[in-house]
């Protein structure tokens, strides 16, 4: 699925992700609330952190995961790392096992969009369709517009998404409705707060298993 954040960026996500987060979430809260139940007579702290942890890779895995794409280019979000490919640097995509956008001769997989059997549907309409000579507002509220609800999100169709942006950013920039990029750099970064959501669960049930 495609869920809207903003009025210029648009986040893809796998359908059969967001359920199984969601049902792995409801999952890990019943068994909250079970635990928390039968506490005063039956205390199982190694149990309920055997839970959060798993709950924590539940979420680190399926529900962050994400493609971000917007005016200024790809972000590709995974585990713990994210990458930004401006327009200017991304040269192609693959979609062989996953998504794959390319910078040069430097490649970055999407943990979130896999590649899976489709059917062909036809999408009307340009992801970031310029409207405002000399500005890039026109390219934020046209991503806005972007028929994406209607067409399942796989490796193939965000790639098509993804192309067809880029070259309707490079055409913008060909007859001046946009600036060209000065910074055409690929931004990683990691995230240490998705790192300690991980980290702190896994070691509370190394602790408490050694108690």
């Amino acid at each position: 699925m495609a869920t809207e954040t903003s009025t210029a960026r648009h986040v893809f996500r796998q359908r059969s992700s967001v359920w199984l987060a969601v049902m792995s979430g409801v999952a890990g809260l019943l068994l909250l609330l079970s635990l928390v139940w039968s506490w005063a007579e039956y205390p199982r702290p190694l149990f309920g952190a055997w839970v959060l942890f798993g709950m924590a890779v539940d979420w680190s895995a399926f529900v962050r995961p994400a493609v971000l794409i917007d005016a200024e280019g790809v972000t590709i979000r995974n585990i713990v790392r994210d990458v930004h490919i401006p327009w200017a640097a991304l040269t192609d995509v693959t979609t062989r096992w996953n998504l794959k956008v390319m910078a040069g001769d430097q490649g970055y997989n999407a943990w979130a969009i896999s590649s899976q059997v489709e059917r062909p549907r036809s999408v009307s309409g340009g992801l970031l369709r310029m409207s405002a000579p000399g500005r890039v507002d026109g390219v934020r509220s046209a991503a806005a517009r972007a028929p994406t609800t209607a067409t399942k999100v796989t490796a193939h169709t965000v790639a098509q998404s993804i192309q067809q942006a880029k070259q309707e950013y490079d055409h913008a920039v060909c007859i001046g409705e946009a600036p060209e990029a000065s910074d055409v750099r690929v931004r990683i970064a990691w995230r240490p707060l998705v790192m300690a959501v991980l980290l702190l669960p896994a070691i509370a049930v190394v602790a408490l298993f050694l108690i």
